[in-house]
């Protein structure tokens, strides 16, 4: 298996990330995956309307509870980067407390409570039945989340890490529980109606330079595109990106102190990043009402383009911040901060982070694709990018892996595709499911699922999750991991049994000594076989 730990660069030498900080980013991604699963679930699949369900204030305060939940573990990202003593006293506990198998049995365990209610009673009868759906959401999530915490330590010792960082991270993390309330404190600034008004003249002119055909009425706010009414409302004057920046910059000058301008960063960078923010959300209704007009008015208009709101501005502010750590004009002490900074490692060389980041992408890729398109498969090609990009930023890492092909991974891969296209014959005789499609659409379609997806898929359930769970000559245990990460991958596809056992294969070359690389090539022959199938007969649901 020594060919999936790529070596380091010659002459350059990397502190190896801790058994404490593995378990940390594990259990994040996890938590930040199963919030996006909840979101997806409940706003893209079952689609409620709070406004609907006769229990408004219940349903939009559980609604909340996503957004909070984002914000606190942006914050406490953001306080474990600036914080770095803080970082390594919490990894250095992590390490010596004892796995806990049960405590992850028990975080599953509360996602699926979350999810009984779709089960129960269909996407089309969330809205009937809001109450129960509440209640199993609430108690689903709160198990899970006790599970993740219990899973990296004792609830002592996280009160024990609580105390030792002081006040300053408890007020920071009870700040994000209350960015929602925060941005509702704001609505004031919504009744300022020369905002509103000049969001609606800036986001009708987006709208006409985009070449759609536009009808506005200046006095009420509305704008109407192809059939497609909408009122750009006090809510839309983008008064919560300001509250979520002004949030995160505030956070940032606390916790850096001394260590930044605080002139500069308030008289400069603030207006700058508000200025942003409105241009940002702006933009962000226009194409919300393209959605509606072209696309699908339901996904324009239901609670998910609020979470994906949420999201955006954050990532934006976290951007804004970013710029400013790294700004020597903002910094009082910028040789400091390089200094501290040229001993962590290369986030592009990580190769935990390779083995992660692509697979996060890849998924946010696919709610992206469904927010924007009634039919997903159309936004292959946004999604190919995406996925394309998130693997070349991570080519320092991905470069320094060694492999020679070997005959029985072609074969293995070669034996998948034949049982695959097999048992799939009467989709096949079908013909075409999903209509005709452009050149470049196939071409992306190909290039995605022959190369993009083998790799990212194997650098998280063999590179990551296998070897994780497989440890160092533990036959039990590698069984043990190979059935758990094969389960999961076979979740990934419409047909479990096949692609359980298709894990299978591929966690078995991965096992017995061709490593990381045996399986990516032999998950790409199976594709490449399947698509060949797929271009064939024009039916691309078969990949």
């Amino acid at each position: 298996m020594s060919t999936s730990d790529p070596p380091h660069p010659t002459g350059r030498t990397r502190p190896a990330p801790s058994k404490g900080g593995r378990r940390l980013f594990l259990i994040l991604g996890v938590a930040v995956a199963e919030l996006f699963v909840i979101m997806v679930a409940y706003q893209l699949l079952a689609n409620v309307h709070c406004k609907f369900t006769g229990a408004d204030l219940a349903c939009t305060t559980v609604r909340s509870i996503a957004g909070r939940l984002l914000a606190l573990l942006t914050v406490l990202g953001l306080y474990l980067v600036l914080v770095r003593s803080a970082y390594h006293a919490l990894t250095t506990a992590i390490s010596r407390a004892a796995r806990r198998p049960a405590a992850l049995l028990l975080n599953v365990t509360g996602l699926l409570i979350a999810l009984v209610p779709l089960a129960l009673f269909g996407p089309g009868g969330i809205n009937a039945w809001i109450s129960p759906t509440l209640i199993l959401i609430c108690l689903g999530g709160t198990i899970a989340g006790l599970g993740g915490l219990l899973a990296l330590m004792p609830l002592q010792t996280w009160v024990a890490w609580l105390r030792g960082c002081g006040p300053v991270l408890i007020l920071a993390l009870l700040v994000a529980l209350v960015m929602p309330d925060i941005t509702r404190m704001m609505e004031p600034i919504w009744n300022i109606n020369a905002l509103t008004s000049m969001t609606f003249v800036l986001v009708s002119w987006v709208l006409e330079s985009s070449g759609a055909t536009v009808w506005s009425d200046p006095t009420l706010h509305l704008i109407r595109v192809d059939g497609f009414l909408v009122e750009i409302g006090e809510p839309c004057s983008g008064v919560e990106g300001f509250a979520l920046v002004t949030t995160f910059m505030g956070l940032y000058a606390l916790l850096m102190g001394r260590d930044i301008r605080q002139g500069r960063y308030w008289m400069v960078l603030l207006p700058a990043a508000l200025l942003l923010s409105w241009a940002f959300n702006v933009v962000r209704i226009a194409i919300l009402i393209l959605i509606g007009a072209w696309v699908a008015p339901e996904h324009a208009v239901n609670g998910f383009h609020s979470y994906a709101g949420w999201l955006m501005f954050t990532v934006l502010a976290l951007l804004v911040l970013a710029v400013a750590h790294r700004s020597r004009w903002l910094q009082s002490n910028p040789e400091a901060l390089a200094a501290v900074t040229a001993n962590l490692p290369p986030m592009r060389a990580d190769m935990l982070l390779a083995s992660i980041v692509p697979f996060i992408v890849m998924m946010l890729s696919g709610v992206l694709v469904s927010a924007i398109w009634a039919d997903p498969a159309e936004g292959y090609p946004l999604r190919a990018a995406m996925m394309a990009t998130v693997l070349i930023l991570f080519w320092p890492a991905l470069q320094y892996l060694r492999y020679r092909p070997r005959p029985m991974d072609i074969a293995a891969g070669a034996a998948i595709a034949a049982v695959w296209i097999m048992l799939s014959v009467p989709d096949i005789t079908r013909g075409a499911s999903s209509g005709d499609h452009s050149a470049f659409w196939i071409v992306t379609r190909l290039l995605g699922t022959v190369i993009l997806v083998p790799i990212i898929e194997e650098l998280f359930f063999r590179g990551y999750l296998l070897r994780r769970m497989a440890g160092q000559g533990q036959v039990l245990r590698a069984i043990f991991a190979l059935l758990v990460s094969s389960a999961l991958f076979g979740l990934m596809h419409d047909r479990f049994a096949l692609g359980m056992a298709a894990g299978a294969i591929f966690g078995g070359l991965y096992l017995r000594g061709g490593g990381l690389p045996a399986a990516i090539l032999a998950h790409m022959v199976a594709n490449a076989l399947i698509a060949y199938v797929a271009l064939a007969t024009q039916n691309w649901a078969l990949i």
